[in-house]
């Protein structure tokens, strides 16, 4: 257990999700999370999120750093950065400081630049985007 003088460091993952499990609800962690398994519902993190390849996530997320190598069907907004690797699908729209989409990975959505840590937002950026993999060895 943690006591008072421990502090969760945002930077080491506190909690991982297997493959074989599930979890349908509201999730709310002020450390790290990785996901293999299947999450439904709603996911804030004051630490990173890193959804693996097996993992598959219906799901807002609300995180520091949000990493994607699996699948995401949800709202995501990463108050640092927002990568979406090259196994990676995201559909649904992203609010975020920073972007990274590797070439092969899926995003379809609306992307809004995050201008400040809090939550205020710039809105006067905004586009559509679709990457898809481009290579026909699927």
């Amino acid at each position: 257990m943690f006591n008072k003088e421990e502090e969760i460091k945002k930077d080491e993952i506190n909690t991982i999700f297997g493959q074989q499990t599930e979890f349908d609800g509201k999730l709310k962690t002020k450390g790290s999370i990785r996901i293999e398994g299947k999450i439904t519902g709603t996911i804030d993190a004051e630490g990173d999120v890193f959804v693996g390849e097996s993992g598959a996530v219906s799901s807002n997320i609300e995180a520091r750093k949000v990493v994607i190598a699996g699948k995401v069907d949800g709202n995501v907004t990463a108050n640092e950065k927002l990568e979406i690797l090259q196994t990676g699908t995201l559909k649904g729209d992203i609010k975020v400081k920073k972007l990274v989409v590797e070439e092969g990975a899926q995003f379809i959505g609306k992307s809004e630049l995050l201008e400040n840590k809090g939550k205020e937002m710039k809105t006067d950026k905004k586009s559509e985007n679709k990457v898809e993999k481009s290579s026909k060895n699927q």
